[in-house]
């Protein structure tokens, strides 16, 4: 059984013309935000053993700021360029694959409209709505990464902020 945890990066500066968007970092908002899903997370025991994350500033942020929930060291995030680039659905799989080995349970922290595609993708279900820090964890019967394939994905769990702070 694996378990692949879909972040979208946090709330985040708007885009302006003294800032290119890999170094937008979070606003305030964004910190309160990641914190509170990452708590949300735990309490209902989804931990990660792997953390990896795009390289813009934004996504380090928010993947930081769960570590710290999750008490992963920092240090042990995996800085992965090709979830800034961009891929296929499977030239995903692959990367995460590569990068998770014998792990369970692996956060993907990344960025929109990719991590909603990828999260429809994989269990079918519709993410058309996919905030800033939305997080998706889906659940697979297989025992390697490898073996992840589109629509064999079962949803356990969808939140973002807001429906936490209703």
């Amino acid at each position: 059984m694996k378990q692949l945890i879909l972040v979208r990066h946090a709330k985040t500066e708007p885009l302006s013309g003294s800032l290119n968007d890999f170094d937008r970092k979070l606003k305030k908002r964004g910190f309160v935000d990641a914190q509170l899903v990452s708590e949300e997370l735990t309490k209902n025991k989804i931990i990660p053993e792997l953390i990896i994350s795009s390289p813009a500033a934004r996504a380090m942020q928010t993947a930081e700021i769960m570590a710290d929930t999750f008490g992963v060291p920092h240090k042990s995030i995996v800085v992965a360029p090709f979830i800034y680039d961009g891929h296929t659905t499977a030239g995903f799989l692959d990367g995460i694959a590569a990068l998770a080995e014998e792990k369970r349970s692996v956060m993907v922290v990344g960025h929109n409209p990719d991590m909603a595609m990828l999260s429809m993708k994989l269990t079918g279900e519709n993410f058309y709505n996919f905030p800033t820090t939305a997080t998706a964890v889906i659940s697979f019967s297989v025992e390697n990464w490898y073996d992840l394939e589109p629509g064999k994905g079962s949803l356990e769990l969808f939140l973002f902020p807001k429906m936490l702070k209703a």
